[in-house]
């Protein structure tokens, strides 16, 4: 591979294969599943070991079908189930502000607003009701709502989230 790991973004995630002539079944997991096209590279693995050229893609059942160039058996195909799909970085869709990505998320330090410690994201959840931010704490995870109100601020730069939590969402007080 000739990009170092860090330039590459998860976009997807092959699941299984998909017939007997090496198309793939693979996991969304982008915001923008319209820059996977044919004549695309896709980094395959985390981090990417190798890429493949998408020959064809369509989407089924909320999911891409993926021909890749050179995968052409189901054998083939199944030696990659499991794996990620990643896109060249530069290929990342400029977000509007407050949305990050969940790579840009996971890793930061959890903060309430006097400083003290909360925990560590790690990463995102969304079970339905909006995005969770997944924070785990000496005592476990604890799922924040990704809400003005709670998630005060995203620095990036200083990698840290500052939170205000209502009582009882990090310690046991409210009880």
């Amino acid at each position: 591979m000739s990009r170092p790991a860090a330039e590459w973004l998860a976009v997807g995630r092959i699941r299984k294969p998909h017939g007997v002539h090496g198309e793939l079944l693979a996991e969304i997991l982008t915001d923008f599943p319209e820059r996977v096209a044919p004549g695309v590279e896709l980094g395959i693995g985390q981090p990417p070991e190798r890429s493949l050229t998408v020959a064809r893609v369509r989407l089924h059942k909320g999911a891409w079908l993926l021909t890749l160039e050179g995968v052409e058996t189901r054998e083939a195909a199944d030696a990659l189930r499991d794996a990620w799909l990643s896109l060249p970085e530069q290929a990342r869709e400029e977000l509007p502000a407050g949305y990050f990505y969940e790579h840009e998320l996971a890793g930061l330090s959890c903060v309430d607003r006097s400083g003290h410690p909360l925990g560590e994201v790690t990463g995102v959840s969304d079970v339905g009701g909006g995005a969770l931010l997944v924070v785990l704490t000496d005592a476990g995870e604890v799922l924040v709502p990704f809400r003005p109100a709670l998630v005060v601020e995203v620095d990036l730069g200083a990698r840290r989230v500052v939170l205000d939590p209502p009582k009882g969402l990090f310690d046991d007080d409210a009880l």
